[in-house]
């Protein structure tokens, strides 16, 4: 793989597909299971705030995730209840 190959920005993506994590770079997809994917994540956010750093970037950036394809109502209220911030979109 040339050094040009790898500056480019690849597409992306992950998905759950059971217990197990499938993570897509480029054209390549590999499927871990959960363990492995959890640490993998810590792995690379650490090192990713590691490298931030030694490039001089100390700005602050707060990344969430949220997964609300399944929650319920009463999920929702409980939720507000301890957060009045909270904004959710109820269909």
């Amino acid at each position: 793989m040339t050094i040009e190959q790898l500056s480019r920005r690849a597409p992306i993506s992950v998905r759950v597909d059971g217990v197990h994590v499938v993570l897509t770079l480029g054209g390549r997809a590999v499927s871990l299971d959960y363990d492995t994917a959890n640490r993998l994540a810590v792995l690379l956010r650490g090192n990713g705030k590691i490298a931030k750093r030694n490039a001089g970037d100390v700005s602050v950036k707060v990344i969430g995730f949220a997964n609300l394809t399944d929650a319920v109502l009463e999920e929702h209220k409980a939720q507000k209840s301890r957060d009045n911030s909270a904004v959710y979109s109820l269909r």
